[in-house]
C-alpha cells in the first residue's frame, strides 16, 4: 500500500526533525541526507539513480539541486533543497524564473520539512501557481502523505500530476512481483476509450468553439472514435490533440514539422522554429518525441489545435471540447 508505507517514511521524518532538528539546521547536505532524499526515495524517485534523478542541474544558469526525470530524459520538475529551518520566500520567485527558462513546468522548493511544489507556466499571482504547501512536522502522517502523492513519480512524470482527495490503495512505486497490484487512482488518467457517438451536453465542436483573452480553457478534449484527455492549461489542447495524432500514427515524422507561421512552428522533433530560434518554451508532448512551443495565448492555442488537425486530415468539427462551467 502506497499511502501507508509512504505515511511510515513521514512519520520517521517527522522523529527526525523532533529529535535532530537542531543539527539539521545548520547544514543543507545533512538535511538532504537525512529528510529529504528519503522521502524522494518513497516517492518513487530514487535519487541514486541516473534515469530518474539528477543532481546540481543546470536551470537557466544556475544549479537546483534535483532534477526529477520523466520517462523521456527530460526534467518533470526542479527541486531546490535547503537546509532545515531555512525560509523559502526569497528562494520561489528565482526558483520559478529559473525552471521557465529552462522550459521546466513544475519547480518545488523544501527545506525537508515544507514543501512546495508550483506549476510554472500558469498565469496568475505566486499562489495561484502553488499546487502543493505541505509541512511534514505540522501535518498528521496520512493527511501529509496524501498531499505529497502530487510528487510521487507516476504522478509528476506524466506531466499533469493531479491531487489525491481521499486515502488511496495503490501500487509501489517501483515494478513489485505482484501481477496485479492494486490501482493508482491519484495517478493522471491517461485518454480514455469511450463508446463512440455523439457527445453529450456541455461539449461543443472545436471547429466552433472560441475564446476570449483571459477566458477559461476547455476541461477536457474528445477525439474521433471517443478518446478523452483532461485539459488544465490551454497549451494542453496542442499538447492532447499531438500527443493522440502521434499515438494513432497521423502524425509522424514524414508530416513534420507542422507550422503556424513561416515563422513559428506548433509542433516539431526538435525545438528550434524555422527561424532558427530555439522555442520560448520548449514543451514536450509525453510519450512522443515532440516538442511544441509551450509560450502560447488561449486564443492561439485553439487556433494551433485546429491547424493540427486538418494537416492531419482530421476535420475538427469532429473533435469536442468540454466547455467548463460559466459563473451561476
Amino acid at each position: 500500500m502506497l499511502l501507508d508505507d509512504l505515511a511510515s517514511v513521514i512519520a520517521t521524518l517527522q522523529q527526525r526533525i523532533s529529535k535532530h532538528g537542531d543539527s539539521l539546521k545548520g547544514n543543507e547536505t545533512r538535511t538532504r541526507v537525512a529528510l529529504i532524499d528519503p522521502l524522494l526515495r518513497a516517492l518513487g524517485w530514487d535519487v541514486s539513480d541516473p534515469a530518474a534523478v539528477t543532481p546540481e542541474y543546470n536551470v537557466g544558469g544556475r544549479r537546483a539541486d534535483y532534477a526529477l526525470l520523466s520517462p523521456d530524459g527530460r526534467p518533470a520538475a526542479a527541486v531546490e533543497a535547503k537546509k532545515l529551518g531555512e525560509s523559502l520566500l526569497s528562494h520561489r520567485m528565482q526558483m520559478l524564473n529559473y525552471s521557465n527558462a529552462s522550459g521546466v513546468e513544475y519547480a518545488g522548493l523544501t527545506d525537508g520539512d515544507h514543501w512546495e511544489l508550483y506549476e510554472v507556466f500558469q498565469r496568475g499571482q505566486l499562489e495561484d501557481r502553488k499546487i502543493l504547501d505541505v509541512s511534514i512536522a505540522d501535518t498528521p502522517a496520512h493527511q501529509c502523505a496524501l498531499q505529497l502523492l502530487l510528487l510521487w513519480r507516476p504522478n509528476l512524470a506524466s506531466g499533469q500530476p493531479v491531487p489525491a482527495n481521499e486515502p488511496i490503495l495503490a501500487a509501489q512505486p517501483q515494478p513489485q512481483p505482484d501481477p496485479t497490484p492494486a490501482p493508482a487512482p491519484a495517478e493522471p488518467e491517461p485518454p480514455l476509450p469511450m463508446s463512440p457517438g455523439p457527445p453529450p451536453d456541455g461539449w461543443v465542436a472545436l471547429s466552433s468553439f472560441t475564446t476570449e483573452r483571459g477566458g477559461k480553457p476547455p476541461q477536457a478534449i474528445r477525439f474521433p472514435g471517443g478518446q478523452e484527455s483532461g485539459v488544465r492549461l490551454w497549451r494542453h489542447l496542442v499538447e492532447r490533440t499531438a500527443r493522440w495524432l502521434w499515438s494513432t500514427q497521423r502524425l509522424t515524422q514524414s508530416n513534420l514539422p507542422v507550422s503556424s507561421s513561416h515563422r513559428r512552428y506548433i509542433v516539431n522533433i526538435t525545438a528550434v522554429h524555422p527561424t532558427g530560434k530555439d522555442f520560448t518554451i520548449a514543451s514536450g508532448a509525453a510519450g512522443t518525441p515532440l516538442f511544441y512551443e509551450g509560450n502560447i495565448s488561449g486564443i492561439s492555442s485553439v487556433i494551433s489545435a485546429k491547424k493540427l488537425l486538418e494537416h492531419c486530415g482530421i476535420n475538427p468539427a469532429d473533435v469536442h471540447v468540454r466547455v467548463a462551467p460559466g459563473p451561476e
